[in-house]
């Protein structure tokens, strides 16, 4: 409907600038190849909204869920339920448990000027909260996440859990990809970034690069969390791509 479709609009503009460069698993363990990427947050988004519109065209949820309204409350779930997934502000990528609850208040207490009714609000921002499921507890943490109860919440549990299998994947649509490679274009690499961890702490990317390769191949598989790395990393291949067709 155009009125949850501006209000879409309006608290998307809200969501903090690191959900559209961040993958989707924070440890790289979980999710598909493609949601473990930078911007896997977004194909993950892609994902669970797909996943959903599908089984919404199904007669059985038509008859099951017969408001356009309520439909859509639940299309707005994929995009809110992990707006704050590393909190309110983030310079690094690691998942805050209770990051369902963070998104919950968000969609609860938020006023906009395409604002909706209170009660939709409501049951989209439980729907963010229960997002998880059975997986309610971590310990990292003392927050107990509530479990989905209605109809609602257990279908938009159930397009999220298959939206991140790591042996189900979707690719992306070329559209997006051919802005995320501009976006990537404008980072420049810079000969003495220096990698601040591991076995090969201290030591500059381009040294670490011409002696141990395949290092910096398990980073991009193993730590997507480390943001800058991971964006250098990228950043330096295009560098030599460059350089070589220079001096070609």
């Amino acid at each position: 409907t155009e009125e949850v479709r501006l209000y879409c609009a309006d608290m998307i503009k809200l969501i903090p600038e690191y959900i559209f460069f961040m993958p989707s698993s924070t440890s790289g363990k979980f999710h598909n190849a493609t949601q473990c990427k930078p911007h896997g947050q977004i194909y993950h988004i892609l994902m669970f909204a797909e996943i959903l519109n599908y089984l919404l065209e199904l007669k059985c949820n038509k008859e099951k869920f017969k408001s356009p309204q309520q439909r859509d409350a639940m299309r707005c779930v994929p995009i809110f339920h992990d707006a704050l997934k590393c909190g309110a502000e983030s310079s690094n990528y690691f998942t805050v448990h209770e990051h369902p609850m963070l998104a919950g208040s968000l969609v609860r207490e938020t006023q906009l000027e395409h604002d909706i009714e209170d009660k939709v609000k409501e049951a989209i921002a439980r729907m963010c909260e229960r997002h998880s499921g059975s997986w309610t507890t971590s310990k990292k943490s003392t927050v107990v996440l509530p479990e989905p109860e209605n109809e609602m919440e257990k279908l938009i549990h159930m397009c999220d859990y298959l939206s991140s299998r790591s042996n189900i994947d979707m690719q992306p649509p070329e559209y997006l990809k051919e802005i995320f490679d501009d976006i990537k274009s404008d980072i420049e690499f810079d000969e003495e970034y220096t990698i601040n961890f591991g076995r090969h702490k201290g030591k500059k990317l381009l040294d670490v690069y011409k002696e141990d390769p395949n290092y910096l191949k398990w980073c991009e598989e193993n730590v997507p969390q480390r943001r800058d790395l991971i964006t250098m990393i990228e950043a330096m291949k295009e560098w030599l791509k460059e350089k070589e067709s220079t001096e070609a």
